[in-house]
């Protein structure tokens, strides 16, 4: 099996999928594909190949080209927005190359990008989630705002921790430190963001959500077809601007069976990231899903419960092993290559 690794240069994902990829003895050959000529992916795959970029007409052409040439099975992305959207919109064209997307339909897929989306989706079928908005109107916004002791607000389309704020009806004392303001940048004041979102005419681009305490979960997937197969929670221990720094396997039942229910209730297929907050009272609720593979998946093979190898299994008709997740502890660092 060829692999084609779509923005392979992300720090956080890009070297632990190849590395997971070179333990995986049916896969032949790793292709990588980058906007960025100079990302640490170029170095530890088997060709890399600079790409346009995701929204130029040239985009699809030249994906289709690399798997021409480098005779690709699979093309697996590591961006929801910057890969498996656009791919997906000509999933098509691919098959007919041979080539497979695997991950949830289109129409799904867009479903569970958009938080907002997302949440009306949830909360219709009755599964707990945060109290949330998705403002119309300056009213809806300042009512949200004022009816929340605190709010979290994000773009209903993003990844990670772009976009994302937390909400403080007061400003910041004009005493503090300027230093300790910028270390607290995820905060700001509600009237001041109000101000910005409506002059750029955002303002039904976010999502605003009740703020959630308790243990953050980042929590693995992998379906069929809206079928969960095995499901791995997480605990976020360190989260730093989106990215688990610790992440320890944590097989709460609750949080098992809540996840699998908002597989079945999305139609997610193959390999998925569902975030969460488990509250203090023992009740998850949902606040994100990664459609998509992501860096921190490794832990699932320290697990000895490989998602991307049971994946890849799954789409490739081998026999489909799955062993029951282990206990795991993962502590991220960053290393260096050098050319």
């Amino acid at each position: 099996m060829n692999v084609l690794l779509a923005v392979c240069g992300s720090m956080a994902t890009g070297p632990n999928l190849i590395s997971m990829l070179r333990d995986i003895h049916y896969v032949a050959k790793i292709i990588g594909i980058d906007i960025d000529s100079e990302n640490p992916g170029k170095f530890l795959v088997d060709n890399f190949h600079q790409a346009p970029k995701t929204d130029s007409k040239d985009y699809i052409p030249f994906v289709k080209n690399v798997c021409k040439i480098e005779e690709i099975d699979v093309i697996l992305c590591t961006s929801t927005q910057n890969s498996l959207i656009p791919l997906k919109r000509h999933e098509k064209e691919f098959n007919d190359l041979g080539v497979l997307i695997p991950g949830t339909n289109l129409d799904d897929l867009l479903l569970a990008n958009d938080k907002g989306s997302m949440l009306e989706k949830i909360s219709s079928l009755n599964i707990k989630c945060p109290d949330y908005c998705i403002p119309k109107t300056e009213d809806d916004f300042d009512y949200f705002v004022d009816n929340h002791s605190e709010v979290v607000v994000k773009p209903r389309i993003s990844s990670g921790s772009r976009g994302f704020k937390i909400l403080k009806k007061e400003y910041v004392n004009d005493n503090q430190n300027i230093f300790d303001k910028l270390s607290n940048s995820f905060e700001m004041q509600s009237d001041e963001y109000k101000k910005i979102i409506i002059k750029n005419d955002n303002l039904s681009d976010i999502v605003m959500m009740d703020r959630l305490h308790g243990q953050d979960y980042s929590v693995y997937s992998l379906a069929e077809k809206g079928k969960p197969l095995v499901t791995i929670p997480f605990k976020r221990l360190n989260p730093k601007e989106g990215i688990s720094l610790k992440s320890e396997v944590d097989m709460n039942v609750d949080v098992i069976d809540y996840v699998n229910e908002v597989i079945k209730a999305m139609s997610l297929d193959w390999v998925v990231n569902v975030q969460l907050f488990l509250t203090d009272d023992g009740i998850p609720y949902i606040y994100e899903i990664n459609p998509r593979i992501a860096g921190s998946i490794i832990l699932t093979a320290g697990a000895n419960c490989n998602l991307l190898k049971y994946g890849l299994d799954l789409i490739s008709n081998r026999e489909l092993y799955i062993n029951k997740p282990s206990y795991s502890k993962m502590i991220r660092y960053y290393t260096e290559i050098l050319v």
